[in-house]
């Protein structure tokens, strides 16, 4: 779909060799590597594995990297200036994002033939300049909280938990958490659909 023939080792390079290691798959064109993905299991956490990938792309002049478990796929841009979690400039959450953008994004950084022309590159260095990023996490934060406690997500109610014992010697059940945060998520709809009524002037 992506333009790639994945039984052609001229262009999908499976167990690609760096320096004694393997990279799971190189892109190449015209015998240059041009993209390394990484790929794990899934479900496994990817952050132990950032660090190896980002400096076998540094050292073989590969400017764009991929980190995958086949549901989060992290993107990277190896040559980007600050530590490994700073050279990522995209995340697809597979479950979590609409089909659409996600197919959007893997046209944008991963199609052969954007790959070919250096597009891929302008599109992943755009990205990662944008401020419109800035723009899209100040607006995501809010909903981020709103879907963490209408949904009572796991992390958040152990948190809860630990810190009400902490504070007060007890501590409650998931089912007592559960009900306040039910409770508070209610109160903040209320909030935010109230009128906002303009100062009396005297």
């Amino acid at each position: 779909a992506l333009g790639w023939s994945p039984y052609n080792i001229d262009e999908v390079f499976p167990e690609y060799t760096v320096r004694g290691k393997k990279v799971d798959y190189a892109l190449r064109i015209n015998d240059t590597s041009k993209v390394f993905i990484e790929v794990k299991r899934v479900g496994e956490a990817l952050e132990s594995h950032q660090k190896q990938l980002l400096e076998y792309s540094f050292n073989q002049g590969v400017k764009l990297a991929i980190l995958t478990n086949g549901i989060t796929w992290w993107f990277y841009l190896p040559y980007q200036e600050g530590d490994w979690e700073q050279r990522k400039f995209y995340t697809i959450e597979i479950y979590d994002q609409e089909a659409e953008d996600i197919a959007s994004k893997f046209i944008d950084f991963l199609h052969k033939a954007n790959v070919s022309s250096g597009k891929s590159l302008e599109n992943a260095e755009s990205v990662y300049k944008s401020k419109q990023r800035r723009r899209l996490i100040d607006s995501t934060i809010p909903k981020a909280w709103d879907k963490l406690i209408t949904e009572a997500n796991g992390d958040l109610v152990g948190l809860v938990a630990e810190t009400t014992e902490r504070m007060c010697g007890y501590k409650p059940d998931d089912a007592t958490i559960e009900k306040f945060l039910r409770s508070y998520s209610q109160k903040s709809e209320v909030g935010r659909t109230m009128p906002v009524r303009s100062p009396t002037r005297k």
